[in-house]
């Protein structure tokens, strides 16, 4: 069983991600061994969320060297989660998928991925 309380309020977010990106598989590699673990995250996307995380107010969801890999990929969802807070949520989701500058400035949207998110998060609520 995966322990999402490092996500604290966001575990049942983060979780539903979890189920859509990786049927919660903390091992299973994607994007042709680009992404890998529970969320599928990106070398660079990752990189980013943690350095974001560390040099803001965030400090709650800072990675440290003892956690996991799974660990460390909630911690870094949650702290997205808590930085984009009045933003519409369907749009935090699809910019998981599709980045930030995709959804945000370019203006791209994937509407399955939002449903198929949602039905997760029902599951489990």
């Amino acid at each position: 069983m995966i322990d999402y309380s490092p996500a604290k309020h966001w575990a049942k977010y983060v979780r539903a991600l979890a189920i859509i990106e990786s049927d919660e598989d903390e091992f299973k590699p994607g994007d042709g061994g680009r992404a890998f673990g529970l969320l599928q995250m990106h070398p660079d996307r990752y990189n980013d969320e943690v350095r974001y995380t560390a040099e803001s107010a965030l400090a709650q969801y800072a990675v440290n060297v003892g956690d996991t890999w799974t660990t460390a990929q909630i911690k870094i969802c949650a702290s997205y989660f808590e930085r984009h807070v009045g933003v519409a949520l369907m749009l935090i989701v699809m910019a998981w998928r599709l980045g930030v500058a995709a959804v945000f400035e370019l203006g791209e949207r994937d509407e399955e991925y939002w449903h198929r998110w949602q039905a997760a998060f029902e599951r489990i609520t």
